[in-house]
């Protein structure tokens, strides 16, 4: 999937990069990390522009986060409750999630950005079902961007043509982090349901 948005990439440059990362951030199941790195790749060699690369990927981003949580905020559970998941909405588990992201909205909302990128999605929906203040959500989404294409470009960037390399290495170190991210919420409600 990836070679055939480079390929379109090569023609089209930032409309087609600005549409694939409003999609992914928004939850299209798209490879927007390893576009990045890529991109930055593409920097380095001279046929992006780094500044247009940050305004065109920073915007999208955003729009797509922005857009995944006033949706979720404002239409989200109704939506989820007439799709066939009101059982799950209205368990006392779903409400120990909800009071677990509550907790840590801004940990989740900014480390999801660049740390745990495919769980980005999921918590833009957690927090606007949770009603996260948006002043609060939009700090620390723009804050974990930033970071998100300052680390993941940067690797492009600094590795040129090897970025292909160096997307496998990165790739598989957000595999831990998200496999750990998740045996954690884990073990918190395993502790949490034996302390009660």
């Amino acid at each position: 999937m990836l070679s055939f948005f480079l390929s379109y990439l090569l023609i089209y440059k930032y409309t087609v990069l600005f549409f694939v990362i409003a999609f992914a951030s928004f939850g299209f199941p798209l490879p927007a990390t390893a576009l990045l790195v890529a991109t930055g790749a593409f920097v380095a060699q001279g046929y992006l522009s780094v500044y247009a690369l940050f305004f065109y990927w920073f915007s999208a981003s955003c729009l797509g986060d922005i857009l995944a949580f006033f949706l979720s905020y404002r239409y989200g559970r109704e939506v989820f409750m007439h799709i066939g998941l009101r059982k799950i909405f209205l368990s006392p588990k779903f409400r120990t999630i909800e009071a677990f992201f509550a907790e840590h909205s801004v940990s989740s909302i900014f480390f999801s950005r660049f740390l745990a990128t495919s769980l980005g999605p999921l918590v833009n929906i957690l927090a606007g079902l949770s009603k996260t203040d948006f002043k609060k959500f939009l700090l620390y989404d723009v804050l974990g961007e930033m970071l998100y294409i300052v680390i993941f470009g940067g690797l492009g960037y600094i590795f040129g043509d090897q970025w292909e390399a160096m997307l496998a290495i990165s790739e598989d170190v957000t595999t831990i982090v998200v496999l750990m991210v998740i045996l954690l919420i884990s073990f918190f409600f395993y502790l949490r349901k034996h302390s009660e």
